[in-house]
């Protein structure tokens, strides 16, 4: 399998976080869990065969994907198809900041894995068609940039209250508190909520226990051993039930589970 990734230039590193490309994906399974990353990604796929998203519970097919789509925040995990030979493209915004290129409330996109020709063409059409065409990863991500420049160009802003809002969140979630957001931006909760909703898809609530679960799977890593009371406190959680309920929420196994079963990327668990 090849891989590349891209981190893009200022200005686009203030919306985009990374572009990821890769080509020969041959899995030994057949299915993998995405964990919520609290992040919208847009996929482009540059294959032909289609790919699945699974019932949580009984794998039954819920959902078919097919050549881009946009996936939404989420508040638990999904369960996708592992398809050998895939390649594709992933652009993954930073938090608060995919508004600019979508041109959408992202509340509409909360939980949800929608098809980019219904949300993003002539655009994405011609994106992946030149992506296919491009000769090397380098003149994809080319394209792919052009394709972001021009999106943002058009609607560069992003509401400074919610953007400060996020970062304050995201430098250290086991600490901020909703009435302090409320108190620092003079927003009511009602209108936090509402620009929220608009900005980030989902409500500040949620996307603090979902920043702050990543804090957990961030401070995990690749270590053999945990020490899991320390650990849930220095996460912000209250105590220990609180800690695995929120847990399996979001990945659906135990923390202990879950470090007998990820895999190279923390975020993606191998269903066998």
């Amino acid at each position: 399998m090849r891989v590349q990734f891209l981190q893009p230039p200022p200005p686009l590193d203030r919306y985009v976080e990374l572009l990821t490309w890769y080509e020969g994906y041959m899995p030994d399974y057949a299915y993998e869990r995405l964990l919520p990353q609290g992040v919208v990604e847009l996929v482009i796929d540059l294959t032909e065969p289609p790919k699945f998203i699974f019932d949580n519970d009984t794998l039954a097919l819920a959902q078919t994907c097919r050549k881009a789509w946009v996936a939404g925040l989420r508040h638990e995990f999904i369960t996708i198809s592992a398809v050998p030979g895939s390649s594709m493209l992933v652009i993954r915004f930073r938090e608060g900041m995919a508004h600019a290129a979508l041109h959408l409330p992202l509340g509409v996109l909360r939980d949800q894995v929608l098809d980019a020709d219904l949300l993003l063409n002539p655009d994405i059409a011609r994106l992946r068609e030149q992506l296919i065409n491009a000769p090397t990863p380098e003149v994809k991500f080319e394209f792919a940039l052009e394709f972001l420049t021009d999106r943002i160009r058009r609607h560069p802003d992003i509401h400074p209250a919610v953007a400060f809002s996020v970062q304050k969140i995201l430098d250290n979630p086991a600490q901020v508190t909703i009435d302090e957001l409320v108190r620092r931006t003079g927003w009511s909760h009602k209108h936090l909520i509402a620009q929220f909703d608009r900005f980030v898809g989902v409500s500040p609530k949620e996307f603090v226990r979902i920043t702050r679960f990543q804090k957990v799977i961030s401070a995990i890593g690749a270590q053999a051993s945990v020490d899991w009371m320390r650990l849930l406190h220095e996460c912000g959680y209250y105590d220990q039930a609180h800690f695995i309920k929120d847990f399996k929420r979001f990945s659906g196994l135990s923390p202990e589970k879950y470090l007998g079963e990820r895999g190279n990327d923390l975020n993606y668990l191998p269903l066998r």
